[in-house]
């Protein structure tokens, strides 16, 4: 992912708008670029503060904010991968039993 990409990519970031890969690769991005990092910042600051103009209740650190976006973004990237290789080892799982299931009714 380049420059241009991840800025037409900003606001769905800070929406949550982003699918699974498209996030990992922006977040990838972000954390290597310091031009689209200080963008991210820019765009999260203004973002936040037009949610406390709008009444939001929660307090914001605009000092951590982009931080904390990013950490959670590759919180829930990691989190996805291990649960679709759990999914991955659960369906192979399945199919061994499935197997042995149909050969067991065929030759018992």
């Amino acid at each position: 992912m380049n420059c241009k990409q991840v800025q037409r990519q900003l606001v769905s970031y800070i929406n949550g708008e982003l699918e699974e890969k498209e996030e990992e690769e922006f977040v990838k991005h972000i954390r290597h670029c310091p031009e689209c990092y200080e963008e991210l910042e820019v765009y999260s600051t203004v973002f936040a503060g037009i949610r406390q103009l709008d009444g939001a209740e929660e307090e914001i650190d605009y000092r951590t904010l982009v931080e904390d976006y990013l950490e959670t973004s590759e919180e829930d990237a990691k989190d996805e991968h291990f649960l679709s290789t759990y999914v991955f080892l659960l369906r192979i799982v399945v199919t061994v039993l499935l197997f042995y299931m149909i050969v067991r009714c065929f030759l018992g």
